[in-house]
């Protein structure tokens, strides 16, 4: 290798490692800013509708009658099978498909109480959206986006953006709506994912 070929070597070298210590960059300043917590836990736990008793409560008060699932306007509310993640027969959300709009009309027609009324969507507790830096094109540069803070009912509370646009999660603000979780353009496992505290049924 003669000097020429050994300088050009050295600068494609300094130049990818530059690159490689920029991304590692924004990835620190990411996960310094919205640490989290589920980053390695593949299984979101269940989604109940908004206004849902604690899963204890809320699995002895559900009659499983469908009246929210009836009167869901966005059709988000499923009702669960045998080999879903939730009771059999027992109303969940799975946003990854379609997310819940905040419409909060279930809210309103659970004969049981096993949904308890919601007027203000900012007291909405279904979960709380989880970022995972290794795959939002936003965070490790391989894209633009920005669906995120777009759809969020919430933003510039429960998402904001920041460096590059990658967006921040505030949890105090999050309700959980999966919106989010729906847009995100990362295919097969989202890159933003809503994690409830109930246990899988």
């Amino acid at each position: 290798m003669d000097r020429r070929d050994f300088l050009e070597q050295l600068t494609k070298g300094a130049v990818s490692g530059a690159v490689a210590c920029s991304a590692l960059g924004v990835l620190a300043w990411q996960m310094g800013r919205n640490p989290a917590p589920h980053l390695l836990i593949t299984e979101p736990g269940t989604l109940r509708p908004p206004g849902a008793l604690p899963e204890p409560d809320f699995l002895a008060s559900c009659i499983r009658c469908t009246a929210c699932h009836d009167s869901c306007m966005s059709r988000a509310i499923q009702l669960a099978g045998p080999r879903d993640p939730a009771q059999t027969g027992t109303p969940f959300i799975l946003p990854t498909e379609t997310a819940c709009n905040l419409c909060l009309a279930c809210t309103t027609v659970c004969p049981t109480g096993a949904l308890q009324p919601i007027t203000d969507i900012k007291t909405v507790a279904m979960g709380t959206a989880v970022i995972d830096p290794r795959t939002c094109v936003a965070i490790n540069q391989t894209g633009v986006c920005g669906a995120c803070h777009t759809v969020c009912p919430l933003k510039n509370s429960a998402i904001t953006l920041g460096l590059h646009n990658a967006p921040v999660i505030h949890e105090d603000h999050c309700v959980g709506c999966g919106l989010c979780e729906e847009a995100c353009i990362v295919r097969g496992t989202k890159a933003i994912r809503v994690f409830s505290d109930r246990e899988t049924a």
